[in-house]
């Protein structure tokens, strides 16, 4: 193999969520789906709060790379609309999220899952399913 083939199969794409998005996407619908407005439904209602968050996010991640009008970042209103849980709940597990490196904010109260940690959000609640 010539370095220039091994260079093109080890320096990927920035984007990785959508380079996977069909296997991301596939994993996420175990889940949850997320409806045109952007709100995330799950499939399950035995829950964690940290996994109600990762989902919503992950799944508007994977949403804003098939639908341009549904936006990845996910406000603290949506948040507590979407996952029915308290702000100050939320502030902590977002917290927590952002600790780990898996979500940021762009601004004060608005927060998108890391496009390369997608995944991640994703089996850590199917791990917790599990359990």
């Amino acid at each position: 193999m010539s370095i220039e083939d091994l260079k093109k199969k080890f320096i990927v794409d920035d984007d990785v969520l959508k380079n996977r998005l069909e296997d991301i996407a596939t994993k996420a619908l175990e889940h949850c789906v997320v409806d045109m407005k952007g709100n995330v439904h799950f499939n399950s209602s035995n829950l964690s709060a940290r996994e109600k968050l990762s989902l919503t996010l992950a799944a508007r991640a994977i949403a804003s790379q098939m639908d341009e009008t549904i936006k990845s970042d996910v406000s603290m209103a949506e948040l507590t609309l979407i996952s029915g849980l308290p702000e100050k709940q939320i502030t902590a597990r977002i917290a927590e999220l952002t600790k780990d490196k898996l979500v940021t904010s762009s601004k004060k109260g608005v927060y998108s899952a890391v496009p390369h940690k997608v995944e991640a959000l994703l089996n850590s609640v199917k791990k917790a399913e599990k359990s």
